[in-house]
């Protein structure tokens, strides 16, 4: 069975879903997710730790969703940049959800790069960190691998995800992080 957008979407967003956003990822939407972000940091008075943490990670996400997302043809969409994101006041923590299609080709890599960092400590990913940044080498997209190591090292916590089957050339990748 290939992979429902749409239900997916709609079971991530329950009551506890203070912030999400489906759609084109392109810098005037980068600029008003992150800027609602903020809004809403606000008027929860976030402590300034929580506040650097989730912002730090949700703008590490929605890089990522900006870079690597891609759009399957067949879902006809007026711009090529796609994403989603979801942030859920869970009570004692924070979890946010982050999701967009990628060519099943990068299954492995992308899988293999989060199961290595999830293995960590928190020494060894900052000693990761500074290693990557100190490489100078950039992928194809821009990065050097540096983002998903950040998110793992502002949250503290494993990333959980899935890769969910959307057609033969592509998957759809969900990433949770909570903080």
């Amino acid at each position: 069975m290939n992979f429902d957008l749409n239900q997916w979407y709609s079971e991530k967003i329950d009551e506890d879903a203070i912030f999400y956003y489906k759609g084109c990822i392109e810098d005037q939407n980068v600029t008003e997710i992150l800027s609602s972000i903020e809004d809403i940091l606000h008027k929860n008075n976030e402590s300034p730790k929580i506040y650097k943490k989730i912002f730090n990670v949700i703008v590490e996400l929605v890089q990522n969703l900006y870079h690597h997302g891609e759009v399957p043809p067949e879902l006809s969409l007026p711009y090529s940049k796609f994403g989603v994101l979801i942030m859920r006041d869970e009570g004692m923590q924070y979890r946010i959800s982050a999701g967009n299609f990628l060519k099943i080709d990068g299954l492995k890599l992308i899988r293999d790069r989060i199961d290595q960092i999830n293995t960590l400590s928190s020494d060894e990913t900052q000693s990761l960190y500074r290693l990557i940044l100190n490489n100078d080498e950039f992928s194809e997209k821009g990065g050097g691998g540096l983002g998903i190591v950040d998110i793992a090292r502002k949250s503290g916590n494993n990333m959980e995800y899935q890769f969910l089957e959307y057609n033969e050339s592509y998957l759809f990748l969900s990433i949770d992080v909570i903080i």
